[in-house]
């Protein structure tokens, strides 16, 4: 995809040097509130958001089986028992908004199927949509259109800081990007829902920074998606203590110990990073579907690549017999290696994690399935002989330079074979199919004891919100789906 340059000056509500009603300069932090809260109406990726609104959820409703999703509805068994207005997907139960958040988004990434971006690190729906459906409990007045815009804005906030901090730099560190720009991210999405005037937008994106945290080392384990629950939880924590009156530093991003100092390497307070801030943000608002990918596989992202290219693979060379790959070379770009572990995985968590795991399996049975990321079939090791002896003949490499994923297979008697994928199935270069999607949909709830036409009628019910004057049935549609 072609990103733009910064191009010209942004539209008059962000201009972003100096705020006529002030004697400070606007900075980054303004600029983010200004942008919220100073947006037109309407959403310009209405049938992306929907999209990945039906994917969200559908995903979420079977990762609330996972141990982490499970681990996080026992502790707060513990911590609070009285119901709320907010739906805990597919449960029929109901907490307070915070809870619930914490909850869907805990579930929404615990099978790491939710949707992803192909040139940042990040997964904006488990974070969004949590944070987004839990607010929604406590303005049923907004309409769905308000909610859909709002998403919008949220994965604008969601890049344009990750894009400018920059990723690289940020991500590097080892900062998981869904968890700390996403509790940006999603503040932003819930006070714009929450009709927050400017300064108390300021006050939800101080408290929300304040909150930042999440680290890659925890990659592999039940933690990884508690980020994404926790970044929601905040975010809908932050916009309530807000609205309530609670302050924070209205300069938190471009202070010199603020968000941009201590998580990226920019200088925030420069006009001219504003200036490309704002430019971002108008761009990314509406045009991130362009960068956007729904998940094929419940597996790592940086895996997908290498999947597609293993399948095609596969197919070209007969569906030969394990013994006769001698062995196999995946060559991805550099920093492709860095979400992924380097040993052999011991639990179903760390096999999504695992390249050559999801390699060997993809060559054996022609793709990856959640049952092949269960804790039945790892024992502290791998269960599977098969695939524990083709991956021993498995090595990944980063190549600077290199664009996409290559797996290269060396057969018996001399045949080599070797193919490359640009994107992954399900990139917004390379869509999933309507059928595809419905069939994920239908994988991912079924998992969860639900029939093909209940699934059917949650999806229907949740793409109807382009169209819904307000959302008074959502919660019971998010808590019942097709049984509502």
């Amino acid at each position: 995809m072609a990103v733009p340059t910064w191009g010209d000056a942004p539209p008059s509500h962000l201009t972003c040097v100096r705020d006529p009603g002030h004697a400070v300069s606007l900075g980054a932090t303004g600029v983010l509130a200004r942008f919220i809260t100073g947006r037109p109406a309407g959403t310009a990726c209405g049938t992306s958001t929907l999209t990945a609104l039906v994917d969200t959820v559908a995903v979420a409703v079977a990762g609330r089986a996972a141990d982490s999703a499970d681990a996080v509805m026992g502790w707060l068994d513990d911590e609070e028992h009285a119901p709320g207005p907010a739906a805990v997907w597919g449960s029929g139960e109901f907490r307070s908004p915070a809870t619930a958040a914490l909850i869907n988004g805990t579930a929404a990434h615990a099978l790491d199927w939710d949707d992803a971006v192909p040139s940042m690190a990040m997964h904006p729906g488990a974070v969004l949509f949590p944070a987004l459906l839990a607010q929604a409990s406590r303005w049923p007045e907004v309409s769905g259109p308000e909610l859909l815009a709002a998403y919008d804005i949220g994965n604008a906030v969601f890049r344009a800081v990750t894009e400018l901090a920059p990723d690289t730099v940020h991500y590097g560190r080892g900062w998981h990007t869904t968890a700390t720009v996403g509790r940006l991210a999603a503040a932003a999405a819930a006070a714009r829902l929450a009709r927050l005037d400017e300064t108390k937008t300021r006050y939800a994106l101080g408290i929300a920074a304040s909150c930042a945290a999440g680290s890659l080392a925890n990659f592999g384990t039940m933690t990884k998606p508690l980020h994404a629950g926790l970044a929601a939880r905040d975010a809908v924590t932050a916009v309530a203590l807000a609205e309530r009156g609670c302050t924070a530093n209205t300069e938190q991003l471009e202070h010199p110990k603020g968000f941009f100092a201590l998580y990226g390497d920019v200088d925030a307070a420069d006009p001219a990073f504003t200036r490309k801030l704002a430019a971002r943000l108008e761009y990314w608002a509406a045009h991130w579907p362009e960068d956007w990918a729904v998940k094929r596989y419940p597996s790592c992202y940086a895996t997908h690549r290498s999947i597609d290219a293993a399948r095609w693979l596969r197919a070209e060379a007969g569906f030969p017999p394990p013994d006769d790959v001698e062995s196999v070379k995946i060559t991805v770009h550099a920093g492709g290696l860095r979400p992924l572990i380097g040993h052999s995985p011991r639990t179903g968590l760390e096999g999504k994690f695992s390249l050559p795991y999801t390699i060997a399996v993809t060559l054996l049975r022609g793709t990856v399935r959640l049952g092949d990321f269960t804790d039945d079939a790892f024992d502290g090791t791998l269960a599977d002989p098969a695939a524990a002896a083709l991956m021993d003949r498995i090595e990944a490499f980063e190549e600077p330079g290199f664009h996409g994923a290559e797996v290269e297979l060396d057969l018996a008697g001399g045949r080599r074979l070797a193919k490359r994928a640009e994107v992954s199935h399900g990139d917004s270069r390379d869509p999933l199919t309507v059928s595809e999607l419905e069939e994920k949909t239908r994988e991912a709830l079924g998992a969860a004891g639900w029939t093909a036409g209940e699934a059917d009628t949650l999806a229907a019910g949740l793409r109807d919100l382009a169209r819904v004057p307000d959302l008074d049935g959502l919660q019971q549609l998010l808590a019942n789906g097709g049984t509502a």
